[in-house]
């Protein structure tokens, strides 16, 4: 499967988890990625958007809308980022934290241990 096969079916299945129609999502994206709402703008997008998920688009605009999709309400109130995690190219919050604390124990064992020498 190529990549933007994968990313396309990603977004799919976080718009059928929330509940949502394509058309739905697109228009949230819309909201998100623009300050204007006006609605031939937002209609041309809300297609735009659907003919992406269906035809070969470029790997990079889907993961701006995944990124996108990630800020909303809606996905941060749900399970999603936690039950289904999507690699949307950066560390987790929880991953971070978790290195930062295994640093900090590393770091401080070797300051004890220079201590003593």
């Amino acid at each position: 499967m190529e990549k933007h096969e994968e990313l396309q079916n990603k977004i799919k299945i976080i718009i059928k988890e929330l509940g949502l129609t394509q058309k739905e999502m697109a228009k949230r994206v819309y909201c998100e990625r623009f300050e204007d709402d006006e609605p031939e703008e937002m209609r041309k997008f809300t297609e735009t958007f659907r003919q992406n998920l269906k035809r070969k688009a470029k790997p990079e605009l889907l993961e701006s809308y995944l990124a996108n999709i990630a800020n909303l309400r809606e996905f941060k109130n749900s399970d999603l980022a936690i039950s289904n995690p999507l690699d949307l190219g950066f560390i987790s919050l929880d991953v971070k934290r978790a290195l930062q604390e295994v640093s900090k124990e590393l770091i401080n064992n070797i300051d004890s241990e220079g201590s003593k020498l």
